[in-house]
């Protein structure tokens, strides 16, 4: 009776944690993750309360609770990861010759969204400090954007941040964070006549995102996986990117593309 309350009471607690971010497209990952949890806790609810009449309900009950275990481990696992990576930032990560900037949204109008916004913000204040190096704007156009998400990058550092175009290299064809990565490798190499070996390189992205970029930095090519966050913008997104961080960082884990 109280394990049957537990569940009842987690999927309530899912569920309007779930309704809650639905309104808002940035935490609408958020909302479907807390909603499958939702449906997950309800569906142990039913198997509890069927238990004592059917076999098979309590095997259900059994792998339930191991599978919820395991979730919760994972979880906080990876989320501790995520959380240090994107706070630990050593001056090695800051001092690079070129800066890759990964995309993110951009908005009807061509402005670059919140989250890019931050991560093109932290990459003038790296130009501004290190006036040798170089930043690697990437980013394709999405079905939903007007233009590449590099062009918007580039547009807002020139126009509104102030950075000299010359120091600014698009890649603009690219979907994901692998292909920005191993694009603006192959862009450096090919457009600056540059061996990988002879060229250190940093990945600007969202704290929250730092540190499967950083591995994947590395599954691209780079000698070294170096980093620097960019703040979230808004805190609502909090638990919505890292639901999404949690589920990209446990599929590379489970199709063997996670090396740290």
């Amino acid at each position: 009776m109280i394990e049957r309350r537990f569940w009842l009471a987690l999927a309530a607690l899912f569920a309007v944690g779930g309704v809650v971010q639905l309104p808002w497209a940035p935490s609408r990952f958020g909302a479907v993750f807390f909603l499958a949890l939702a449906v997950g806790c309800a569906g142990m609810w039913l198997v509890l309360h069927g238990q004592e009449k059917y076999g098979v309900c309590r095997v259900l009950a059994v792998l339930g609770r191991v599978l919820f275990a395991l979730f919760v481990v994972s979880f906080a696992a990876i989320q501790l990861f995520v959380i240090q990576a994107g706070m630990r930032t050593q001056a090695t990560d800051t001092q690079a010759e070129y800066y890759i900037v990964l995309g993110a949204l951009v908005n009807p109008d061509g402005q670059p969204s919140a989250a890019l916004a931050a991560r093109c913000d932290t990459a003038a204040e790296l130009l501004a400090e290190n006036p040798d190096s170089k930043a690697v704007l990437c980013g394709g156009q999405g079905g939903n954007e007007p233009c590449t998400e590099a062009d918007s990058m580039f547009a807002y550092l020139t126009e509104q941040k102030g950075v000299d175009p010359a120091r600014l290299l698009r890649e603009d064809v690219s979907t994901n964070t692998i292909e920005n990565l191993e694009n603006a490798r192959t862009l450096i190499e090919t457009a600056e006549a540059r061996d990988h070996e002879s060229y250190t390189a940093a990945v600007v992205t969202s704290d929250y995102h730092l540190a499967r970029a950083k591995v994947l930095m590395r599954r691209a090519g780079y000698e070294e996986g170096l980093g620097v966050p960019a703040p979230t913008p808004y805190p609502g997104q909090w638990v919505a990117v890292r639901c999404r961080e949690y589920c990209s960082i446990l599929g590379l884990m489970l199709t063997g593309r996670w090396t740290v």
